[in-house]
């Protein structure tokens, strides 16, 4: 099987969010955006996934991709998608949230897509995704005005790095916390041994706080936006 046609970028916005998710058959879904790390969650009814976008800079990323791991035919570990289009992140995260929880109506279209790679390991997953005509359709539909794709060579363009940004969910799952990124090998384990994320509010807890452990890596904390499912 071989990648889909091109993926645009979109808008890092809970609007466009909320209306991508219900082009593609969600109901009873919408996205929030948080502004601090220290809002009140316990406000908020059903949170299903966090949404984490920051700069991404290619020389520090080797860390979280040594500490993932294969989820392949591996039903104690979240559905895992493998990236393998440009552009296609921010709708991978949403669907790393939404293919992952039992509870969201997610329509015929993405209940279809989850029980069809239920059996596939991440990469031919990714493939999925990619040669899916309809979500590619809907994420398009969504992009961004006077905006010029990147081509690939420009990861290797050291004045370009930094005008690059990358989405990555954080979800509970069987009692852990994980972030799946998609340019990982496999979902990344962030739990707190001594925590329950079953508790209200404790798989936030470990988001957040490897969420700040990401902005003092990336060093100024410009450019970073959060946004919330719920």
């Amino acid at each position: 099987m071989e990648e889909g046609g091109n993926w645009c970028l979109i808008e890092s916005d809970p609007g466009v969010f909320t209306e991508l998710i219900g082009n593609m058959g969600v109901k009873g879904v919408q996205v929030e955006e948080i502004y601090t790390l220290d809002d009140d969650f316990s406000t908020l009814d059903h949170v299903y996934g966090i949404v984490f976008l920051f700069k991404w800079e290619n020389n520090k990323q080797s860390s979280d991709i040594s500490n993932s791991s294969d989820d392949r035919f591996d039903n104690n570990q979240p559905i895992f998608i493998k990236q393998i289009v440009q552009n296609a992140c921010a709708t991978q995260a949403l669907l790393s949230i939404l293919l992952n929880h039992d509870q969201i109506e997610l329509g015929p279209e993405l209940a279809n897509l989850k029980d069809f790679m239920q059996q596939l390991d991440p990469h031919s997953r990714g493939l999925v995704l990619s040669n899916s005509e309809v979500i590619r359709q809907v994420h398009n539909s969504f992009a961004r005005q006077q905006l010029i794709e990147k081509d690939n060579d420009d990861h290797s363009d050291d004045s370009k790095d930094n005008d690059l940004f990358h989405f990555v969910a954080y979800i509970p799952f069987n009692n852990l916390t994980y972030k799946l990124d998609g340019l990982s090998n496999g979902p990344i384990l962030v739990s707190d041994p001594n925590r329950s994320a079953d508790l209200p509010l404790g798989w936030i807890k470990d988001a957040l706080f490897d969420i700040k452990q990401k902005i003092s890596s990336i060093g100024d904390g410009f450019d970073i936006r959060f946004n919330l499912m719920a």
